[in-house]
């Protein structure tokens, strides 16, 4: 069991054995769900003298998520490694590799037990998720500069929350440091927010006050608003900061959301998707979401009649927006319940269809080779024709980047053979961490490599590569791989500025590697090739 950053010791599962690929999207899902805590696995090596610890922490405002795995041996506790990725595969191999183990098929077998199964075996267990994550970022405005028109205290701002959303506002008064009262109206009614130096101290909306009436106007997305200087109040209803406030806001509204989708509506009838749930059924599912609402949660599936609404049965409980909305959220995503019908009944509710999550993986599996992680070649040239295809139609560049990684060996260095598979990983590892999260990395035929960049001209392609150089150099691949002895050539072609013909294009970005490789020019572009 770890210790957070707060020193809190978190609940963590223990595996039989090395994770599977199953279990790696899963830590995933639910680190994304649940934003604000670590998810944990262990497991024990196979001469059960190491303990290893995977954990995954998802960013509040965005970025990748960043994984650590630690190693637990005589009772010392080391960190291996820190690792920010959204690709579970890219995460499964290196974990593999720093327990010195291979990818095994039962570990990329990407559908297992059912989700409302737990698997069990001594003291190791690993309940799965019922249901597959789904969220949205919305991320916090970024304002570069000391001088903004915002810090003009004597100006009155105003406008239109269509045109920007309320968290950044809120953000730009806070950065303005700003002194004054901002007033909303919209079609959810009228409320205001006093702020001293751009820290807001109270905030009043026609349901609440306090921090409750900026966690629902984060979810306010019409009407207009103004702010009028000087003015200020002697009430503080609100002492957290701003960006925490923001930061649960969001995570209200993102759940909130998921919600809507999902057909809900405040004044519509929910009912219970299975009557005859035992007490002991129920109280296991709870136990799968966030502790803090248990409670609320079971008093919300307890209060559902199947003819009440839910403005009645949340008015009736007393229940804040920071309550209802996450217990209401695990109830739908443990399928407790489901939309029941609507008080008008000229609205048509949509039963949402589940995306399933497993098979996704099954299908990514077939396209990816298991030792590196990287899609193979097939792969490659179907996702180059359809990003060709679809630049076409759109008028927008591809770039594709052929490229060889080699060891130099012999005399004189004049051998050059292939990376030895522990340099190759690392240098994997080093790739992802640069690319962008739709540029695709892959095997290109038999000993070479290639990424596809799509929506990049060839000046972009060309920085990009020239980054990569330097990051597969800065130090070495392996105990036998480093910057001395490493041979890199980039050759570089792109849609439509080289050629229209795809062909072509991957002709002329092979011509533009053996450039590279002959003149010792790391990164050559085809059309600079004299």
């Amino acid at each position: 069991m770890l210790q957070n950053q707060h020193g809190q010791a978190q609940s963590t599962a223990f595996l039989p054995g090395c994770p599977s690929i199953q279990i790696v999207h899963h830590m995933l899902s639910e680190a994304l769900d649940y934003q604000e805590r670590s998810i944990e696995v262990a497991w024990k090596s196979e001469d059960q003298q190491n303990v290893f610890t995977l954990s995954i922490k998802a960013d509040p405002i965005g970025r990748d998520p960043t994984w650590q795995l630690y190693q637990t041996s005589g009772g010392v506790l080391q960190c291996l490694w820190q690792y920010p990725s959204c690709d579970t595969l890219i995460v499964l191999n290196r974990v593999m590799s720093s327990c010195g183990q291979a990818i095994s098929p039962v570990q990329l077998t990407a559908v297992t037990t059912p989700a409302n199964e737990t698997t069990t075996s001594g003291e190791f267990y690993y309940t799965p998720s019922s249901t597959a994550a789904q969220r949205k970022t919305v991320p916090l405005p970024v304002i570069g500069g000391t001088k903004t028109a915002l810090s003009k205290q004597n100006t009155a701002l105003s406008g239109e929350l269509s045109f920007i959303q309320i968290s950044a506002l809120l953000q730009s008064i806070y950065l303005a440091k700003m002194t004054g009262r901002l007033q909303l109206d919209s079609s959810e009614g009228a409320a205001e927010i006093f702020f001293e130096d751009g820290r807001p101290i109270h905030a009043t909306t026609p349901t609440t006050k306090g921090e409750e009436s900026l966690f629902e106007l984060i979810a306010w997305q019409d009407g207009k608003f103004w702010f009028q200087p000087q003015v200020i109040t002697k009430k503080r209803t609100i002492t957290e900061n701003l960006d925490s406030l923001i930061i649960h806001g969001v995570q209200l509204l993102d759940k909130l959301t998921l919600l809507r989708n999902s057909g809900f509506k405040p004044d519509g009838i929910l009912k219970k998707a299975n009557e005859t749930l035992s007490e002991v059924d129920l109280t296991t599912m709870l136990s799968l979401g966030e502790p803090t609402y248990i409670d609320i949660q079971r008093q919300l599936y307890l209060a559902i009649d199947n003819k009440t609404s839910f403005d009645e049965i949340r008015k009736s409980l007393n229940l804040e927006r920071t309550q209802w909305i996450p217990a209401l959220s695990h109830l739908f995503r443990c399928k407790l319940v489901t939309i029941g019908g609507i008080i008008d009944t000229r609205k048509r509710s949509l039963e949402p269809k589940t995306v399933d999550g497993a098979a996704v993986q099954a299908v990514m599996m077939t396209l990816r080779r298991a030792d590196t992680g990287m899609f193979n070649y097939p792969a490659f040239l179907y996702f180059l024709e359809q990003e060709y295809f679809r630049g076409h139609r759109a008028g927008t560049p591809v770039s594709v980047i052929i490229f060889e990684m080699r060891v130099k060996t012999g005399i004189k260095e004049v051998i050059r053979e292939p990376l030895p598979s522990n340099a190759l990983n690392e240098a994997v590892l080093r790739i992802m961490q640069e690319k962008r999260h739709n540029d695709m990395l892959a095997h290109y035929e038999s000993f070479d490599y290639a990424l596809l960049c799509p929506d990049t001209k060839a000046e972009g392609a060309i920085i990009f590569a020239q980054r990569l150089v330097k990051a597969l150099t800065k130090d070495p691949l392996s105990g036998t791989v480093n910057a001395g002895n490493l041979s890199l050539s980039f050759g570089i072609a792109c849609v439509p500025e080289d050629f229209l013909e795809l062909g072509l294009i991957l002709s002329a970005a092979e011509t533009a590697r053996t450039y590279s490789l002959e003149h010792d020019q790391p990164v050559v572009n085809f059309r600079h090739i004299e």
